[in-house]
C-alpha cells in the first residue's frame, strides 16, 4: 500500500529592483521585468522523499509531521509506503527507492558486518525497547507470575513454555532468546521458539491455545490483557527490563548517499518530527485521531491509550550522543544480540550532521 501526498513548493526567492534613473528607457523597462522571471526559474521543486515502514503508534511523529504540512514546509514532497517487515525497509533504502525507514541499531550493526555500510542512523525514534510479553492467563497464574514478581524469575518461568515470534531473528525472537538466557536457559532446548506471523496471528494463537506467551511492541499485548486471555508480565515501555531501559532501539535510517546529496532535504525531514513530536507529547489526545487513522485502526481510545504507554519511551528530540551510543552497543553486545559490538563513532554506525542537537 502506498499513501502519495502531493505537496507544493512553499519557499520562494523574494527580490526587488531600484532604478535610479530619472526617466526609464526601453531597455531599461525590460530589465525591469527580469527579476521576476529569475525568481519563477530558480524556485526549488519539493524533494522527493519515501519513507518506508511498517504502520506503529511509535512513529506518531512521523504521521503528525505528514498532517499537520510540516514536512511540506520543509519543501518536502512525502510519500510513506507501508511495508511487512524491517528487512522490506532496509531493501527499500539500499535499493535507493526509500530515503528513510525506521530500523533497529542491532539490524544495522549486522548490515555493517556483512559490508553493507550505505545507511546511517539519524534519528533516535525509540530509547526505550518497547517489546511487552503478555503469558496465557491461565499459564501465569498456574506459575504464580506477574509483573510484580522479581524480573529474574520472570526469565525462569518461560522454561518450557511455547514461546510465539513473528520470524526467526527478528526481534521478537532476539530479544526472547536474551530473557532464556538471563534464566541459565537454552533457547533451543529449554523453550519451543514458535514463529507464528503478525500482531494478529499472534494474538489469535494465544487465544487458542496454540502459544503459551508472545511479546510485541504495543498495542496487541494489550488487547490480549484487555480479553482476560492474557497477563502483562514484561511491559517493555515501561522500562521492565533493565538492560534495554535507557538505549538506542528503533531509529529512523538514511541512504548516507542521498543525504549527503540532498542535507537540506534530511535536515528538514528531521526538523518536521522533531516539531511534530513536540506536538503528540503535548496533546496526545489531540494526536490520536490522525495516528490511528494513519496505522488503520478506528479505535482512536485504544491508539491514545497506546500512545500515552509509549510517551515515556519515545524521544522528544531524536538526538544520539557518544554516551548513548556506548551504552546501547554494550547492551546489544554483553546481552549477545549482536555478534560484534560495533563502532561508537560518529559517522559509522550513526550521525548527528542532520539534527541540531
Amino acid at each position: 500500500m502506498r499513501r502519495f501526498i502531493a505537496l507544493g513548493t512553499m519557499f520562494g526567492i523574494m527580490a526587488a529592483a531600484c532604478g535610479g534613473a530619472a526617466a526609464p528607457s526601453p531597455t531599461a523597462s525590460a530589465a525591469s521585468v527580469a527579476p521576476t522571471a529569475t525568481v519563477a526559474a530558480t524556485k526549488a521543486a519539493p524533494t522527493k522523499v519515501n519513507v518506508a515502514s511498517a504502520p506503529n503508534i511509535f512513529l506518531s511523529a512521523l504521521y503528525v509531521a505528514d498532517a499537520e504540512g510540516y514536512f511540506k514546509a520543509e519543501n518536502i514532497d512525502l510519500t510513506i509506503t507501508a511495508v511487512s517487515s524491517g528487512v522490506d525497509s532496509v531493501a527499500a533504502m539500499v535499493s535507493g527507492s526509500a530515503q528513510f525507514a525506521d530500523i533497529g541499531f542491532e539490524d544495522l550493526i549486522g548490515l555493517s558486518e556483512k559490508g553493507e555500510k550505505s545507511l546511517v542512523l539519524a534519528f533516535n525514534v525509540l530509547s526505550r525497547n518497547t517489546l511487552t510479553l503478555v503469558m496465557r492467563t491461565d499459564v501465569a497464574k498456574r506459575l504464580g507470575v506477574s509483573r510484580s514478581t522479581p524480573i529474574e524469575q520472570r526469565y525462569a518461568a518461560l522454561k518450557g513454555l511455547r514461546l510465539g515470534i513473528t520470524r526467526p531473528g527478528a526481534p521478537t525472537d532476539n530479544y526472547m532468546r536474551f530473557y532464556l538466557r538471563q534464566a541459565g536457559l537454552n533457547p533451543d532446548r529449554d523453550a519451543q521458539i514458535v514463529a507464528i506471523g503478525g500482531g494478529a496471528a499472534l494474538l489469535a494463537a494465544l487465544e487458542s491455545n496454540q502459544i503459551d506467551a508472545f511479546q510485541l511492541s504495543p498495542p496487541t499485548p494489550y488487547l490480549a490483557a484487555d480479553k482476560g486471555t492474557g497477563t502483562i508480565i514484561i511491559d517493555g515501555p515501561a522500562g521492565d527490563v533493565p538492560q534495554f531501559a535507557s538505549m538506542i532501539y528503533t531509529a529512523f535510517a538514511t541512504n548516507r548517499d542521498w543525504a549527503a546529496k540532498n542535507p537540506a532535504a534530511a535536515s528538514g525531514f528531521i526538523r518536521a518530527l522533531r516539531k511534530a513530536m513536540t506536538k503528540v507529547r503535548a496533546d496526545p489526545a489531540g494526536v490520536a485521531p490522525t495516528v490511528a487513522k494513519a496505522v488503520g485502526s478506528t479505535d482512536v481510545a485504544l491508539t491514545e491509550r497506546v500512545l500515552r504507554t509509549l510517551l515515556p519511551a519515545m524521544s522528544d528530540t531524536g538526538c544520539m550522543s557518544l554516551a548513548t551510543v556506548n551504552t546501547t552497543l554494550d547492551a546489544l553486545y554483553n546481552g549477545k544480540l549482536t555478534a560484534v559490538r560495533g563502532d561508537p563513532a560518529d559517522g559509522v554506525l550513526w550521525t548527528g550532521k542532520y539534527n541540531s542537537c
